[in-house]
């Protein structure tokens, strides 16, 4: 489910930026959900993550889109973002707040599917790599977002996950390699651990997400700067 916000103050407009929308998701097999506000006000004082889209109308009472926008990234700094609105005067500014795009009303369904693309593509890209956990009952398809940690045991390697443990065949350098740039850390021979559900680190155990593992002393040090290194760059 994509769920997206329309911050519009026309309804004319929203009801229509929502007609698209699930014009586009029948289209491309995709289920949305849509949300509306009808200010920059109410949408962002209670903001926190709750959108994979959102479509800010520029010019609207109280706030307008542009400054509502600049708050918003103070929140969510990756959402995707497209404009809408009734002159260009404000567009050459999306830069500052990196606005996928935007849309002159009334809007034209060949240029929102077009925009749409570059949304579903970014969504993608920021669910993380495919990872496809497999033994003799099944296959899995899992990103790398939604694993905690990877786990050898028995020639086994065991993926960690909220939705519970899958039991794959493989070779954790393997998968070490596949995972190689999406936030992952070797913190032994035995575990491959996802940085963003790192909790608690105490003394050579780490809780990455309810569970406990044990930190190899030779890779304690640079298990430490890594996760520095990933809270630095706005991880978790």
């Amino acid at each position: 489910m994509v769920r997206v916000v329309v911050v519009e103050d026309e309804r004319k407009y929203a009801e229509q930026l929502e007609q698209f929308v699930y014009r586009y998701g029948e289209e491309h097999g995709v289920e949305f959900s849509v949300r509306f506000f009808s200010s920059g006000v109410d949408f962002i004082s209670d903001y926190s993550s709750q959108a994979d889209i959102v479509f800010m109308d520029i010019e609207m009472p109280q706030m307008n889109g542009m400054d509502c926008a600049v708050k918003l990234r103070k929140t969510d700094a990756n959402v995707p973002l497209i404009f809408v609105t009734s002159s260009t005067h404000y567009a050459v500014r999306g830069y500052e707040v990196d606005a996928i795009g935007y849309m002159v009303k009334p809007v034209v369904y060949f240029p929102f599917s077009v925009l749409m693309d570059k949304v579903m593509t970014r969504i993608a890209q920021a669910e993380g790599k495919e990872i496809f956990v497999q033994n003799r009952e099944y296959v899995k398809r899992l990103t790398s977002k939604e694993i905690h940690y990877v786990e050898v045991m028995d020639h086994y390697l065991i993926y960690h996950t909220e939705e519970g443990e899958f039991r794959g065949i493989g070779k954790m350098k393997d998968v070490e390699s596949q995972l190689s740039g999406s936030d992952y850390f070797r913190c032994g021979n035995s575990y491959l651990v996802n940085l963003r559900y790192v909790q608690e680190i105490d003394d050579n155990r780490a809780v990455v997400g309810k569970d406990e593992i044990f930190i190899s002393r030779r890779r304690k040090k640079d298990f430490l700067i890594a996760l520095n290194n990933f809270l630095k760059g706005g991880g978790l």
